[in-house]
């Protein structure tokens, strides 16, 4: 049995919809600015941590004693730069 083209088109249009919708969920310019909880993995000379698989996050002026196994707040522009915030409160 084959298909008619109409189906096929919509199988297509089908899997362009998903790779689309796939692809804004991952990148920050599509789906905007965010924010989430990470643990910091290393301390760099630079000013930025690394937290979580996230390279390369510049730490804030106030964020002035980074340390590894923290729990800090970073943030991600919509342009895909990370900051790191700092730790939260521990009670």
């Amino acid at each position: 049995m084959t298909k008619s083209s109409h189906g096929s088109t919509r199988d297509l249009a089908s899997a362009v919809a998903q790779r689309a919708k796939r692809t804004g969920e991952q990148t920050p310019s599509v789906r905007g600015a965010g924010w989430r909880l990470a643990t910091v993995t290393t301390v760099n000379t630079d000013g930025t941590v690394v937290v979580d698989g996230v390279l390369k996050a510049r730490r804030m002026a106030f964020y002035t004693a980074p340390t590894v196994g923290q729990v800090i707040r970073i943030d991600q522009s919509s342009s895909g730069n990370w900051v790191a915030l700092g730790p939260l409160a521990t009670s």
